[in-house]
C-alpha cells in the first residue's frame, strides 16, 4: 500500500494494512430496508470517508513541504494537524467533540517522540529514519481507526434519534386522527357533481369518488346511493349513475370556453357543514391552459375552494364549458382556479356510451339560469371506512378530497 512505508517489515506491514482497511465508515445498502433503516446513519458514513479520502492524499505533501533541517520533522507534524482540522471543519465533522479530541490528544504525546528523532537523525544516527517512518505511520493509522469508530457510534446514535423522532411523530399523527373503528363506514368527504341525464347520471371529478365505499347524491335532504359507471383518473372525471330523477338538466357546450368569456361556478364549498344551499361565484376565463401548460383544463378567477369539485362551470346559455377541478393552495396566491374543458368531457362520455342534451343557443335570464343551477348541481357525499380515512391522514399524503373538518386538523 502506498501509504505505509516499503521498508516495514512484514508484521508491521500486514498489521498496519488491516488497521487501513477498517478505517472507512462501514455503508448499509444490502437491502432496501436496511437503506431506509440507515438512511442517515449512511450519510454520516459517506461523510466521513470523503474527509478521510482527502486527507490521505494529503499525508506526502507536509513532509515534501516541510522545511530542511532538524525542524522538518516537528514543523511536518504541525502542517498535518493543522490540515486534518481544516479537513474537519471542511466536512464538519468537528460537530463530534471525538473527532477533535482524538487526533489532539495523539498530537501531543507523539511530539516528544518526534523531537527525539529528529534530534537522532541530526546527529546522523540514520538509522533512526526507519523508525520514525513507521512510527508515524502506524500512529497515524491508529488516530484515524480510532476517529472511524467514534463517528461510527456517533453517526449510529444520531440515526436512532431520528428513526425515533419518526416513529413518534407517526404515532402522534395516528393518534391524532379520527376515533373509528377501521370497518366503520361514516360520511367523510364531500364533493359536488351535476346531472346531465334526465334517468340521473352524474358528472364529477374522479378524486370526489376515489376511495369512497359508497357515495350518496344528496338532494332536498334525501340521500340517493350512487354507482360509478366510468373514471378518467388522468383527466380527473367520473360518471355516476343515481335514482334522483332531476328537474334540471345541465346541457355541454360544443365548444370550450373562450378568453375573456364570462362564467359561473355552482357547488358546495366547504361542504354542507358550512351550508346546505349551493353556492355560485362569477367570473372569466383568464388563460386557456391550466397548471403546467395542461391544455385539457382552463383557468378561471372565479372563486373556487373545497368542496367545489365537480362542480359546473358555466357560460351564459346555461351550457357547461367546464367542470371544476382545483385551484393553487398557496399564501399569497389568488384566483388561480382551473376546469376541466368541456371537450374533454365529451370525449369522456361518448367513450362511455353517455350523450348529453344538446347546448342551449339562447341566452338565459339570470333568475332562469339560478333555478338550473340550483336544481341540476347535486351535492355528493363520500362514505369511507375508518381505515381508508386513517391511511390518509396517517401517510400525510397531499390528497385533493374535501374532508370534514373532524377528521383534519
Amino acid at each position: 500500500m502506498l501509504l505505509i512505508s516499503g521498508n516495514s517489515n512484514s508484521a508491521n506491514r500486514e498489521e498496519m494494512e488491516a488497521i487501513y482497511n477498517k478505517i472507512p465508515v462501514p455503508i448499509y445498502e444490502s437491502t432496501r430496508d436496511e437503506k431506509i433503516k440507515y438512511v442517515l446513519y449512511n450519510s454520516y458514513a459517506k461523510q466521513f470517508n470523503k474527509f478521510f479520502n482527502e486527507h490521505v492524499k494529503s499525508w506526502s505533501s507536509c513532509l515534501e513541504n516541510a522545511p530542511r533541517g532538524d525542524l522538518a520533522f516537528i514543523e511536518a507534524r504541525k502542517c498535518e494537524y493543522r490540515d486534518l482540522k481544516r479537513l474537519l471543519r471542511k466536512y464538519e465533522l468537528n460537530v463530534n467533540k471525538s473527532m477533535t479530541g482524538i487526533p489532539h490528544e495523539a498530537y501531543l504525546s507523539e511530539m516528544p517522540q518526534i523531537k527525539k528523532y529528529s534530534i537522532d537523525i541530526l546527529i546522523d544516527r540514520r538509522d533512526r529514519w526507519e523508525d520514525y517512518t513507521n512510527y508515524k505511520m502506524y500512529n497515524r493509522l491508529i488516530v484515524l481507526r480510532d476517529m472511524s469508530e467514534a463517528w461510527e457510534r456517533y453517526a449510529m446514535k444520531k440515526n436512532d434519534e431520528y428513526l425515533l423522532a419518526a416513529k413518534k411523530k407517526k404515532k402522534e399523527r395516528e393518534n391524532s386522527g379520527p376515533k373509528i373503528d377501521d370497518n366503520e363506514i361514516i360520511a367523510a368527504a364531500s364533493g359536488t357533481g351535476f346531472f346531465v341525464s334526465r334517468q340521473g347520471h352524474i358528472v364529477t371529478n374522479h378524486h370526489v369518488i376515489d376511495g369512497c365505499s359508497i357515495v350518496k347524491a344528496v338532494t332536498n335532504g334525501i340521500e340517493y346511493e350512487s354507482k360509478i359507471l366510468a373514471v378518467d383518473k388522468v383527466n380527473d372525471l367520473a360518471i355516476l349513475k343515481s335514482n334522483v330523477k332531476p328537474t334540471k338538466v345541465y346541457s355541454v357546450s360544443d365548444e370550450d370556453g373562450q378568453l375573456l368569456e364570462e362564467v359561473i361556478v355552482a357547488g358546495y364549498p366547504l361542504g354542507k357543514k358550512i351550508s346546505a344551499a349551493i353556492k355560485a361565484t362569477s367570473g372569466t376565463v383568464t388563460a386557456l391552459a391550466g397548471l403546467g401548460d395542461n391544455y385539457a383544463e382552463f383557468q378561471t378567477d372565479a372563486a373556487l375552494n373545497s368542496g367545489n369539485s365537480g362542480g359546473p362551470i358555466i357560460n351564459e346559455f346555461g351550457n357547461v364549458v367546464g367542470v371544476a377541478v382545483s385551484k393553487i393552495q398557496q399564501e399569497g396566491v389568488e384566483s388561480f382556479n382551473f376546469g376541466i374543458k368541456s371537450s374533454v368531457l365529451k370525449i369522456f362520455a361518448n367513450a362511455n356510451g353517455i350523450n348529453f342534451l344538446p347546448p342551449n343557443r339562447t341566452e338565459m335570464k339570470k333568475k332562469d339560469l339560478g333555478k338550473l343551477i340550483t336544481e341540476g348541481t347535486i351535492y355528493l357525499d363520500c362514505w369511507m371506512t375508518g381505515k381508508q380515512i386513517k391511511k390518509i391522514i396517517a401517510s400525510n399524503q397531499q390528497s385533493q378530497k374535501a374532508f370534514y373538518s373532524e377528521f383534519v386538523k
